[in-house]
């Protein structure tokens, strides 16, 4: 991801961006960590952590008062639903069983 600010900012400060986020961030490899621990781990289940995200393998991330907002969160669900449904069609959010 970091290597999108070339894309987003072409010329010498994407370049710079880019740069200093790979220095100060993690390559693909050790971003691929937590989401692999998430997938794998059997401490997932053991530990009840379904629904949690990570920010390193083994630790729980903290939720925001955004993330914890049910009102953001509705209002969220709700753009999802028009914007998939005017790009889609009215069909798009049928249930599949259906």
């Amino acid at each position: 991801m970091q290597t999108q600010y070339n894309d987003a900012y072409p010329g010498i400060f994407g370049k710079a961006l880019s740069a200093f986020n790979l220095a100060i961030g993690r390559d693909p490899e050790q971003g691929s960590y937590s989401a692999l621990y998430a997938a794998l781990s059997p401490e997932i289940i053991d530990k009840q952590y379904n629904g949690y995200y990570f920010s390193d393998p083994g630790t729980p991330g903290k939720e925001t008062a955004q993330g914890a907002d049910l009102n953001l969160a509705a209002a969220l669900w709700g753009l999802s639903e028009r914007m998939t449904t005017r790009l889609l069609g009215d069909d798009a959010l049928k249930s599949w069983s259906e």
